[in-house]
């Protein structure tokens, strides 16, 4: 039974492939095995991943196209890892990924899932590595409130979860687009689980400049989504830091709306986020729109 496996969801990413593959026969851990679930790519995908074959720790899937969450779950019930790594197809590993996280996995069984910090890279000629839009935990060892403020994982690529944290789960939630991977982080944050954060920079997440204001909506969106239908509580103090995140949630889509140009969905999104909790969202309005940075910032900036 290996330490690791490596679950890989695919869908025509045969320009991206191969490197994300070698960044994980790169790894100075060697314990590991590697599922690539092929979710119904048209392209040669197949073709890019079968120059690996000679690695007898590759196991490649292909399914229907069903979409991410489909995909990572097929790769779920395959795995035989007591730990599970999660990579997308494009993005990439530094070679001592997997090392760091067994560490830190080893110093202690309360531990169900570990981060890495991230750069992003900016899919263009320069090929510019710029760190992400946001500044990352000030602490090692994270609770499920303060996942309630952000995604503070970035992308999926940067996580490592225990398999005992799965026991009894469905594993990634269908319903979210690009929030299925969040939903279950905070799931097992909030089932006291450890998340513990590694500081150092080990992924490197690929971002195409040309999508970044639609990226920007549909995961303020899917993380509303998350927040009114993927977390839940009967203690009154934790449904209070749920409806503030919902809240924070209601400006940040607002604000997606606005830069798209749908000006009439922003005021929307800001009415229903007022009438909730109205001190928090002019305290938000305040720092979001009044202090915004400059255009030409926006992209370097959290937003």
């Amino acid at each position: 039974m290996p330490n690791f496996s490596i679950i890989i969801p695919v869908y025509n990413a045969s320009a991206y492939i191969e490197q994300s593959l070698a960044s994980v026969f790169a790894q100075s851990y060697r314990d590991f095995e590697v599922i690539v679930v092929d979710d119904g790519s048209t392209d040669d995908t197949v073709d890019r991943v079968h120059k690996f074959s000679h690695h007898q720790s590759l196991r490649y899937v292909y399914q229907t196209n069903a979409g991410p969450a489909a995909a990572r779950n097929t790769g779920l019930q395959l795995a035989k890892g007591e730990l599970i790594a999660f990579l997308d197809a494009d993005d990439l590993w530094h070679p001592r990924k997997l090392e760091a996280h067994f560490e830190r996995m080893q110093t202690s069984g309360k531990i169900g899932l570990s981060f890495n910090w991230f750069e992003v890279l900016y899919d263009r000629p320069e090929g510019d590595r710029l760190m992400p839009w946001f500044a990352p935990p000030t602490k090692s060892t994270l609770q499920w409130q303060d996942f309630l403020i952000r995604n503070w994982t970035g992308t999926s690529s940067t996580v490592v979860i225990r398999a005992d944290c799965l026991k009894g789960r469905r594993g990634f939630d269908a319903r979210f687009r690009t929030g299925e991977d969040y939903q279950l982080w905070l799931e097992i944050a909030q089932d006291g689980w450890e998340v513990s954060f590694i500081a150092d920079a080990l992924t490197v997440y690929r971002k195409r400049p040309s999508s970044l204001t639609v990226d920007y909506l549909q995961i303020a969106l899917d993380e509303l989504l998350v927040m009114k239908q993927g977390v839940q509580s009967d203690d009154p103090s934790a449904k209070a830091a749920i409806n503030l995140a919902i809240a924070r949630r209601q400006v940040d889509v607002a604000w997606a709306y606005f830069r798209s140009g749908k000006k009439q969905l922003a005021w929307q999104s800001l009415k229903q986020g007022y009438q909730a909790i109205p001190q928090f969202i002019a305290e938000r309005l305040t720092r979001k729109w009044l202090h915004r940075p400059r255009t030409s910032e926006i992209s370097a900036k959290a937003l």
